[in-house]
Order: structure tokens, then C-alpha cells, then sequence
């Protein structure tokens, strides 16, 4: 019985190191297309003063 009780702690630590590492492997990226909803105006690109998608260049 004890030697399943020490399972079951390993098991439930290597979850929590498993669940520990994949967030700190999230990239830039995936935390930026997280935070967003895709109906949010600021999830979209930008746009220039006709309406048209900016590439940062005046018009």
C-alpha cells in the first residue's frame, strides 16, 4: 500500500512539472493570441485613415 501511495505522489508531481513546463514554453505569441477575443477591434490589423489594412506607411 505505501508503495502505491509513492506512486500516486509521483505521478501527481510529474502532472504538475508537465503542467509547469508547457507554460513556460508559451512563446510571445501564444500569449498574445490568448489574451484576445476575435471580436476585440484591437485583435485586428491596424488600419490607416481610408480603412484599408496599414502597413505603417502615411497615406
Amino acid at each position: 500500500m505505501a508503495k502505491q501511495q509513492i506512486s500516486e505522489q509521483q505521478q501527481k508531481t510529474e502532472r504538475a512539472r508537465r503542467e509547469q513546463d508547457a507554460q513556460r514554453n508559451q512563446d510571445f505569441g501564444d500569449q498574445a493570441a490568448s489574451a484576445r477575443l476575435p471580436d476585440d477591434p484591437k485583435a485586428a490589423a491596424p488600419r490607416d485613415a481610408i480603412g484599408r489594412p496599414s502597413t505603417g506607411e502615411p497615406v
